[in-house]
C-alpha cells in the first residue's frame, strides 16, 4: 500500500511530462506541492502549487512526474491531474498515480539551501595518512583501527571560519575568506541543528572554488564528502528531508 511509503505532509516535486508538439516551453518546469490526503491506492489529493505568492492551478488532464520527498527517501512515479476543487476556502488538486512508485537511489544528492556557520581546516599529513589507512583497511586489527580513530579526534589544527550555503548527503557548498584549490582535502566541523548534542566531524575534497570579491566572505567552495559512514550520511539526508518538510509547512501555513 502506498500509505506504507508515503505520508500526509510529504513534499512533492511535479515535473511536466513532455507532450509531442508542445511549444510553450514548460517541459521540465518544476512545481512544488504537498500530499494532503489519500483517496485510495491510486488517487490522492495534493496542494495547488504556489509561485511568488500566487496559486498555479495545473490543468486537468496534465501529466507529470511526481517526486515524493519522504523521510525514507525520494519516490518517483508518473501521475495525472484529474480534478481541481475548493473546500473550506482552500484549493486542492486531485491526482491519479498511473505508474508504480520507484525509489530514487540518488536521494543523497538532494540539496538543502541553508546558511549555517562552520569551522574547517586543510588536512595535515598525519590526518591524510590515517584517512587513507581507514578507507583502504590498511590497519593491523580492530585495536589499531580504533587507535587511529581516537588519534583523529585529538588532532586540532588552527581552524578557519566559514558559512554553509547548501548541503546534501554527498557534499557541501560554503563560503570562506581562505583560498582553497581543487583537490585540497579539508576537515569540517558543522552543527546542523542547534538541538544536536555534538557537531558533525566531516572530511571532504574540494571539487571547485571561485573568488567572490563583492562578498564579505570572498571565496566560494564546493566539496564532496569522503570516508563518510552510511550512518552519518543517512542522518544528514534525514535532516535535509525534515527541514524541507518544515519549510513547506511554513510556506503553505499548514
Amino acid at each position: 500500500m502506498i500509505q506504507n511509503i508515503l505520508k500526509v505532509g510529504d513534499r512533492i516535486e511535479l515535473k511536466r511530462l513532455a507532450v509531442a508538439g508542445r511549444i510553450d516551453g514548460v517541459e521540465g518546469r518544476l512545481y512544488n506541492s504537498q500530499l494532503l490526503d489519500f483517496v485510495d491506492e491510486r488517487n490522492i489529493n495534493i496542494s495547488v502549487p504556489i509561485e511568488s505568492g500566487h496559486l498555479v492551478p495545473l490543468e486537468v488532464g496534465g501529466r507529470f512526474e511526481f517526486r515524493f520527498i519522504t523521510t525514507n527517501g525520494i519516490y518517483v512515479c508518473k501521475g495525472e491531474i484529474t480534478n481541481r476543487f475548493k473546500q473550506n476556502n482552500m484549493y486542492f488538486l486531485a491526482a491519479k498515480l498511473i505508474s508504480d512508485l520507484v525509489k530514487d537511489q540518488r536521494r543523497q544528492y538532494f540539496r538543502l539551501e541553508k546558511s549555517r556557520p562552520l569551522n574547517y581546516h586543510k588536512l595535515i599529513e598525519e590526518e591524510k595518512k590515517i584517512i587513507v589507512a581507514l578507507a583502504t583497511n590498511k590497519f593491523d586489527d580492530d585495536i589499531d583501527r580504533r587507535n587511529m580513530m581516537v588519534r583523529l579526534k585529538t588532532i586540532e589544527p588552527e581552524q578557519n571560519e566559514g558559512s554553509m550555503v547548501n548541503i546534501s548527503g554527498g557534499g557541501i557548498k560554503f563560503y570562506s575568506n581562505e583560498e582553497l584549490a581543487k583537490g585540497d582535502f579539508i576537515r569540517i566541523t558543522l552543527l546542523l541543528d542547534d538541538a544536536d548534542a555534538a557537531p558533525y566531524d566531516l572530511f571532504a575534497k574540494i571539487i571547485a572554488s571561485e573568488s567572490l570579491p563583492d562578498r564579505a566572505l570572498k571565496n566560494s567552495h564546493r566539496a564532496e564528502f569522503i570516508n563518510m559512514s552510511k550512518e552519518v550520511r543517512e542522518k544528514i539526508v534525514r535532516y535535509i528531508f525534515n527541514e524541507e518538510r518544515k519549510q513547506r509547512q511554513k510556506d503553505t501555513g499548514m
